[in-house]
């Protein structure tokens, strides 16, 4: 089930396209939104952001999320990455058969789904883009929502992330990080925890 669940979080920003969610003006503002344990401290949405600097790590690692569902209780699980100059691989330890793979290119970036060595899908993001702009290269509607000095949840504090919003849902990105957290309907949350 909580394959399921992840699965179809991660599907719904890369495979659906974004949707509506929230476009904040160029100008600097502080923002401080409270959903459950969520709460966004000091936003400065301006400026254009590359955004594989944010969705990706810099370095090869593994990473620990903690998932909150109500439906489903409280799990864990673990992402690996290996990264290289020019291309990430992700996998985690839920879908041991799955692989995503990140590659920047000079104009865009392609994120490839690979299940049991076989393609599995495609979307390709811009390079940069602006607070309030389309990321996807196809259209969409799911955009660069905000930047985030900090952002909080569950008692963590994240710097300097952006949030990209899809159908709804936010997805939250630390600079040299990648993924930190994904917020279903604000009460169901994945969140980075190491």
């Amino acid at each position: 089930m909580i394959k399921n669940l992840l699965f179809s979080t991660t599907a719904i920003f890369f495979l659906i396209g974004c949707g509506g969610g929230t476009t904040e003006s160029k100008s600097s503002t502080t923002n401080n939104i409270n959903t459950n344990n969520t709460q966004a401290i000091v936003s400065t949405p301006k400026g254009s952001y590359n955004l594989w600097d944010y969705i990706v790590p810099n370095s090869s690692k593994t990473s620990e999320f903690f998932v909150h569902s109500q439906k489903d209780g409280d799990r864990s699980y673990r992402t690996s990455y290996a990264v290289k100059t020019n291309r990430v691989e992700e996998v985690a330890d839920y879908a041991e058969n799955e692989t995503t793979i990140y590659e920047i290119h000079s104009d865009k970036i392609t994120i490839k789904f690979l299940k049991d060595g076989k393609p599995n899908g495609l979307y390709q993001l811009h390079s940069f883009a602006n607070i309030g702009e389309v990321v996807t290269v196809r259209g969409s509607d799911c955009k660069l929502a905000k930047h985030h000095d900090q952002y909080k949840l569950d008692d963590k504090i994240f710097d300097d992330v952006i949030e990209i919003v899809c159908a709804n849902q936010p997805g939250l990105y630390q600079k040299g990080v990648g993924e930190i957290a994904q917020i279903n309907s604000g009460k169901d949350y994945r969140v980075l925890s190491n």
